[in-house]
């Protein structure tokens, strides 16, 4: 795939595809949940979330590094 960083090395794409996991932990895993209730998320939830969605992100980035352009993790 041409997309495909090399093993220990990232591309923009790589980036890019982990924005999209940020965006998809915090909205659909947390914010949606809260919204449906019927409440107005509170600061503190919003850091909680904030930080859900960085983390992921951060594993998801850590994912790709070690993923070769076959998508063979550590090899």
């Amino acid at each position: 795939m041409k997309n495909q960083a090399k093993l220990w090395n990232l591309n923009w794409f790589d980036v890019g595809k982990s924005f999209i996991v940020i965006i998809g932990t915090s909205v659909f895993g947390s914010l949606i949940p809260i919204i449906q209730t019927g409440a107005i998320p509170t600061k503190s939830q919003l850091f909680l979330i904030g930080g859900t969605a960085l983390a992921a992100g951060f594993i998801y980035l850590l994912k790709q590094r070690g993923t070769n352009e076959n998508r063979q993790l550590l090899k």
